[in-house]
């Protein structure tokens, strides 16, 4: 039977010996026990704050334990589009960013904090669609080298089978340090380490309110009022109405994801001989790997952009994995599940506050490194460190004026996407 859970949740364990009882007050609310709430807490706590982590579902619900577990860097805007809207200053300490400083402060939390979550730098090989993309990206390359030290490649078409049995790819970028995580683990190390560390963990409490109280706040919640001095939104894309602000600029995009049975014996050299992981510049974006034990596929993709039961995302997926990998027609699937990613108008996140209230989210799905890094950065920010300054607070968090309920535009983005990838298999077969 198709389990629809994800396939990481079989070894995501419960935080144990955590308080019933909301506490009265404390110096910070985190509300959003995922990797952003987590680091943030535990870095609160090391700073012997009284910090309560507040889920609405139990911690690590959300998509932190719902996504392909690769960790590394990189945004979807270029450098022209960074810098024409947020300056070449701004711009050149984004890339950094995000190649590198919070690539290197996840991995060092992981390290630091003892967390075992089958960490390993794999690599990601990132598949070119057409000779074109192949070509304009090596030359973005050439000009990022010049402003970031990058450990990146370009492998022609010729050498893509040393990195995958694939010929779907017209070559592609290997992205030397990146690598993957299991991403139960990782939640669960992050928040076993914020709770060793002090902080006070709540799950199953949903927050429905924050309103200014004196010097501080009110935190309203279905299980009880706490009194806090400061509050840290870091609910991405499960941020609710509640919060209306927030809501109306992060949009919930559905990520879909499948698990494969365990593979037939010499089938992991076949399709998987570098052990990378992988992803695809095609709109439909699919992004695969195997398991930490490398006995399995696991893969996601855009099967759609709004929400579609689990048996029909996971035969649109097993038909895309059978595109990229013809021998894997005849696999059975054992997961499919779904969670939602918080994009943003900018593809951009942000550190920010609105009313007093802080925020980091919208990591517009690449948060296995961002997250905690801007979780860290936002707890330093709110305590008035320095060491808090980060080029994602001079980000925006936009919203526009016909998105007020509900995501109504995403099918329609979807299809626009679907339109975009025919147009570019026409393309690739001339």
């Amino acid at each position: 039977m198709l389990k629809t859970d994800p396939y990481w949740w079989e070894d995501f364990a419960a935080v144990d010996d955590q308080p019933t009882e909301l506490p009265a007050d404390c110096d910070v609310v985190v509300v959003g026990a995922g990797l952003t709430g987590c680091s943030a807490a535990l870095t609160f706590a090391k700073a012997s704050k009284s910090v309560v982590l507040l889920d609405a579902q139990r911690p690590g619900y959300g998509a932190s334990t719902r996504n392909g577990g690769m960790i590394g860097g990189g945004y979807r805007l270029s450098l022209a589009e960074m810098a024409a809207k947020y300056g070449p200053e701004n711009a050149n300490r984004l890339l950094v960013e995000s190649h590198i400083d919070s690539l290197e402060f996840a991995v060092s939390r992981i390290k630091d904090e003892g967390i075992a979550c089958d960490y390993h730098q794999y690599g990601r090989f990132r598949g070119q669609w057409n000779k074109a993309e192949y070509d304009e990206t090596a030359r973005g390359l050439d000009d990022l080298r010049k402003l970031v030290p990058v450990n990146i490649d370009m492998v022609p078409p010729e050498k893509q089978h040393a990195e995958i049995g694939s010929d779907l790819y017209s070559g592609g970028m290997l992205l030397h340090d990146h690598g993957g995580v299991h991403p139960g683990k990782y939640l669960n190390g992050m928040l076993k380490a914020a709770v060793r560390a002090g902080a006070k963990v709540f799950g199953n409490t949903l927050v429905t309110d924050v309103t200014p109280a004196g010097s501080g706040f009110s935190v309203t919640t279905d299980q009880g009022v706490i009194r806090a001095g400061a509050v840290l939104m870091a609910t991405n894309g499960y941020t609710t109405w509640d919060f209306p602000k927030l809501k109306r600029r992060m949009i919930p995009v559905s990520s879909f994801l499948i698990a494969t049975e365990e593979l037939p014996e010499g089938m992991v050299d076949e399709l998987m001989p570098a052990r990378r992981m992988c992803v695809e510049t095609r709109n439909r974006h699919c992004y695969f790997r195997l398991s930490p034990d490398s006995k399995r596929l696991v893969l996601g993709g855009r099967a759609a952009m709004n929400k579609v039961s689990a048996v029909r995302s996971a035969k649109v997926l097993q038909g895309l994995l059978a595109e990229i990998f013809p021998q894997t027609k005849s696999l059975k699937l054992t997961h499919s599940w779904t969670g939602q990613t918080g994009f943003t108008f900018s593809f951009m996140p942000q550190i920010s506050q609105f009313g007093g209230v802080w925020h980091a989210m919208g990591y517009s799905g690449s948060g296995n490194a961002m997250a905690p890094y801007l979780g860290h950065k936002a707890a330093l920010q709110l305590m008035g460190d320095p060491a808090g300054e980060t080029a994602f607070s001079q980000t925006t968090l936009e919203t526009r004026f016909w998105y007020q309920k509900t995501p109504w535009f995403l099918p329609f983005a979807h299809q626009l996407y679907r339109l975009k990838d025919i147009r570019d298999d026409w393309r690739r077969a001339r």
